[in-house]
Parts: C-alpha cells; sequence; structure tokens
C-alpha cells in the first residue's frame, strides 16, 4: 500500500535503517521496502566501508527523478557516528567480570602497577583498557564529579547495559571499580557512565569524511549523534558551508538538514536551544536509556516530542521499536504498545533499527508498523472527535513575515478540520509551508505540491504530508487557480478526490519563498455539486 492510500492515509513517517540486503540487488530490495511504507530510510554510517559502495548504490537509487505528478521514492538521511565510546581490543575470549570483584578502567598509554589493585584472595584485578581520548575524558569526568559528590559511587555500563560496574576510587592515571553485574566482557564494547556526559568530539575526523561523502552525494537529512550544546550543531553546518560545493547549495540541491540525536544528558537539559539550532530530533533511546536509566526515558520521549511540537520541528522516536523481530515473525505485546503510544505521545516519525538491518523479514516489519501506526492515528482520530477542538500549540515570537506565514499555516489546519475538508493542497518552493501546517496537525492529508524532487523528499519526513512532485508551477508567476488546475488530474486520479470535495488551498503568490500569503477554499466541481455537506464537524458531506 503506497503512503498516501487507506481510509484515512498514514501520518505518521517510517523510517528505516539499511543494512545487508537479502535481494540480489539493492534496487530490488529498497523498491520493497518503499512498498511496504518506508518514508526515510536511515544510513548508518557507523558501518560504511571506505570506498562507501552500499550507500552510493542506495543514493543513486533514491534521487533518481520523480515522475512528474508521482511522489518522490524515498528521503535519505545518514546518521554520522559521532565519538566512539568503547573499551580497547581484550583476549578473544573477552575478560571475565565477577560480581563483588575489583576491575581497572586503563587508559592507552597509561603506565600501571598490576600490584597496585588486588583481589582478596591477592590474585591481579581484571584490567580493561580503555583507548583515548575516552580514556582521559573518562578521569576527568569522574574527577570532576567526585570533586561536587565525593561520596557517589556512579555506575559504568558496558554494551547495551547487561555488564555494570561501580566507580569506587581512582589512582594516578588509572579508575578503580567494583562488578556489580558480571559476564563476559568482549572487546569494543560500548562504555557508558550513568548520569555523567564525557567531553568528547561529537564531530570527529571519521564524520567529516563521512559528512562530505553525504555532500557530494546528496543527502536529504543528516544526523548527529551525541549532541550536547547548539555548538555542535552550529561547528557541522560551518562544516557543511566551508565544503559545499556551488551546486550544492544551489535551489536544485541544496544542503541537508540537520537532525540532532538526544541521547545525552545535556542535550536534554538544553532541549530547547537545540532545537533552535537544528530541523528536527531523534530520541534515541537507546544511549538515554544508559545514561538516564530505562525508568526515565518513557517521562524523558513524552517532555522531548513536546517540546519540538512547540517549536515546529520534526521528532523521531527511535530503538528498539520492534526489535523481537529480528527474528520473530510477530511483535510483543509491549512493543506494539510502544509504537502506538509514540503516536498518541505526538511523534512525527518512528524508526527501524536492526529489525530492518540485520531482521529476518524487513518487509514484514515495515507492514507491521504501518498496520499498527494506522491503529493509533484511528485511536487519535476517535479520541479527537469526542472531545473539544485540539488545542493548537502557539505560534513563537519570529519576524513579522514569519509571524504571518505561521499565522497562514496555523488557519489552514483549522479550517480543515472545521470544514471538514478532503485535504490541504500546498504550493511550496522551499518545504517550508507544508513543514509548518504539519506542526498544527490537521486531521486531513497535506497534499504538497512541490516543484523539485529535493523539496518532495525533504517533506516525507512531515506529519501528515504527502509531497507530489510537480514542476512547472510558479508561484511568483501563476495564478493560484492556475495552479490548482495543474493539480487536479492528480487530486482526482490518484487521491480520489470527488465532486464536492471541499479543498483547502494554499500558496506564496508575489511573497518570500518558504512562506504563505494565499488561503482558498474550493469546492471540486462546485458548480455541479449539490451543497448537501455537514459543517458541524461530525462528519463528512
Amino acid at each position: 500500500m503506497e503512503r498516501h492510500q487507506g481510509s484515512p492515509a498514514r501520518q505518521t513517517r517510517i523510517v528505516a535503517t539499511i543494512g545487508k540486503c537479502p535481494e540480489p540487488t539493492f534496487d530490488v530490495f529498497l523498491h520493497k521496502l518503499c512498498e511496504a511504507g518506508v518514508d526515510v530510510l536511515r544510513l548508518n554510517m557507523s558501518h560504511c566501508d571506505a570506498g562507501y559502495a552500499k550507500e552510493k548504490a542506495i543514493l543513486d537509487w533514491a534521487n533518481q527523478p520523480t515522475e512528474p505528478g508521482h511522489a518522490p521514492r524515498l528521503a535519505v538521511m545518514a546518521d554520522l557516528q559521532g565519538p566512539k565510546v568503547r573499551i580497547g581490543s581484550v583476549a578473544a575470549a573477552g575478560l571475565q567480570l565477577v560480581e563483588g570483584a575489583t576491575v581497572v578502567l586503563l587508559p592507552e598509554g597509561a603506565d600501571y602497577d598490576p600490584a597496585a589493585e588486588v583481589q582478596a584472595d591477592g590474585s591481579a584485578a581484571v584490567v580493561i583498557p580503555v583507548p583515548e581520548p575516552t580514556g582521559s575524558a573518562l578521569l576527568q569526568g569522574l574527577r570532576d564529579l567526585w570533586r561536587q559528590h565525593p561520596a557517589s559511587r556512579p555506575a559504568i555500563l558496558f554494551g547495551d547495559g547487561d555488564l555494570i560496574v561501580e566507580a569506587t576510587g581512582m589512582g594516578p592515571r588509572h579508575l578503580r571499580a567494583q562488578v556489580v553485574a558480571g559476564g563476559t566482557l568482549f572487546s569494543k564494547k560500548g562504555l557508558t557512565v550513568r548520569e555523567l556526559d564525557l567531553d568528547l568530539d561529537p564531530f570527529p575526523p571519521k564524520d567529516q569524511r563521512d559528512l562530505q561523502f553525504c555532500l557530494d552525494q546528496g543527502v536529504d537529512y543528516v544526523a548527529l549523534s551525541f549532541v550536547r550544546t547548539p555548538g555542535d550543531l552550529e561547528r557541522v553546518r560551518a562544516f557543511m558551508l566551508d565544503h559545499a560545493s556551488c551546486q550544492q547549495v544551489s535551489s536544485t540541491r541544496p544542503l541537508p538538514r540537520l537532525v540532532a540525536k538526544i541521547e545525552t544528558i545535556a542535550a536534554v537539559e538544553h532541549i530547547d536551544a537545540i532545537l533552535e539550532a537544528c530541523d528536527g530530533v531523534m530520541v534515541a533511546r537507546g544511549d538515554l536509556g544508559l545514561q538516564l536509566g530505562f525508568e526515565a526515558v518513557p517521562g524523558v520521549q513524552k517532555r522531548l516530542v513536546i517540546a519540538a511540537r512547540k517549536q515546529g520541528k520534526p521528532c523521531i522516536i527511535a530503538t528498539q521499536m520492534l526489535e523481537s523481530m529480528i527474528a520473530n515473525p510477530v511483535p510483543t505485546r509491549a512493543e506494539a504498545a510502544d509504537v502506538f503510544n509514540a503516536i498518541l505521545d505526538g511523534g512525527d516519525a518512528v524508526m527501524l533499527s536492526g529489525e530492518t538491518s540485520v531482521g529476518a523479514r524487513p518487509y514484514l516489519v515495515v507492514d507491521t508498523m504501518d498496520g499498527i501506526v494506522r491503529k493509533a492515528e484511528a485511536y487519535r482520530m476517535e479520541d479527537r472527535a469526542n472531545r473539544a477542538p485540539l488545542r493548537l500549540p502557539p505560534i513563537g515570537p519570529a519576524t513579522h513575515i514569519e509571524r504571518i506565514n505561521g499565522e497562514f499555516a496555523h488557519m489552514a489546519a483549522r479550517l480543515a478540520e472545521q470544514l471538514p475538508a478532503f485535504a490541504i493542497a500546498c504550493f511550496s518552493r522551499s518545504g517550508l509551508t507544508p513543514e509548518r501546517i504539519s506542526r498544527f496537525r490537521p486531521p486531513v492529508p497535506v497534499l504538497a505540491f512541490c516543484a523539485s524532487d529535493w523539496v518532495a523528499r525533504r517533506c516525507l519526513l512531515y506529519w501528515g504530508v504527502h509531497p507530489i512532485v510537480l514542476p512547472g508551477f510558479d508561484t511568483r508567476r501563476d495564478r493560484l487557480g492556475t495552479m490548482v488546475e495543474m493539480a487536479r488530474d492528480i487530486l482526482q486520479k490518484r487521491y480520489g478526490m470527488k465532486r464536492g470535495d471541499p479543498l483547502v488551498v494554499t500558496a506564496g503568490v508575489d511573497w518570500p519563498s518558504g512562506g504563505t500569503n494565499t488561503l482558498q477554499v474550493r469546492i471540486e466541481d462546485h458548480t455541479e455539486a449539490t451543497i448537501d455537506m455537514d459543517f458541524d464537524g461530525a462528519g463528512r458531506h
């Protein structure tokens, strides 16, 4: 089923991570993912090879020109790796961490006397190597923490948190800890300190090389890992401006939009400032859960979604949404409830990671996600009909023109709900007006008629927006009636608009690009349609 089909159409976007290819070619694999319902494809740059062969093949397919009157195939988001907060290499058999035993975390190159730390039985403590710069950042972070809270015993988690040690003290260049939850620790496992951000560069050289590739090849979104402050995002934007060619900053292919991954304590604390500096956020619940504790994640998720809604920025809910489907053909009931509640929280998109990158049934997973999302949206619509009119978030402080743009988007959403309309038809040169309308969660689809492929692909992350490539229209030249006539055949044949359907139409006519100053209601074939519509909000016509 195509994303705009169904009654009603699916409004929440689905992001899927690409990994192994179970088909003879990526073309076949990607086509099937699209048919299953993927809107945005995530490239995990942590696993790319030096030549980017897989990523090139995917982007070549995704960026092929869209047939006029149709939706783009999908958008592509490159997820940068960020700093590698991991232990070093250990013996192939791993290190045995025994509950209650003492272990030593040792930065690379640090001098250490094995006799400095011994067990109760006189044996030497297990040494866990920590590469630089993580090792020094770990020691400095704990030194600062103990200066403020001398009695604290911060937990250090390895991997997904199944192995835990508590920091108990520090030598000249090593950290002493006691094993709380033991097991076998293997090489390169992730390292997280509960309730402590390590001061590491969020944009290391590998990310810079990967981002240059993304600029050269043309991705739609870039996700930045381990964001801590707005300055982290500003640094990446400056890099993109400095390293993009003139072609990449032209109207045919602008710079990618920037998504901040919220997975650190600092990011949660600075969320409002980070939202002002980015184009969207991802609630990366895996690392958030390790840092904050799993019990804190649901509440933080809700806070982050509300903050993103207030600033009109898309919010992606990610990590372990249908994790059991990596191996199983059906999700657990708890996973279905998790996806359902993410929709009720107000997320713009839900994301699949290992479920589609290494899972046995990637198409079934996407189809399952699509089904749960549609059920959640139907529930929300029923609940909305039984409540007072939706309380829309306020328009934030802005310039005079931006305020006008926001009020037009607000009015389009409210008018579409009150009529009720068949859809909102939005003619857009930049994708900004559909994004603004999406913020107000209209109960009808936003059909965004886009002048170029890149605008249409960018719109695929926005809740409720269904982009259509319609080259040839020009809001600076054409009258609104002319543009509607250009779109009318598409609205009828591909989207099912019928005689008597009210259509809310927006455009920016003789107005700065990205803005709206025109709002109309048109009745399809109004000269022959009978006036039998119910305008009290209780139903359609």
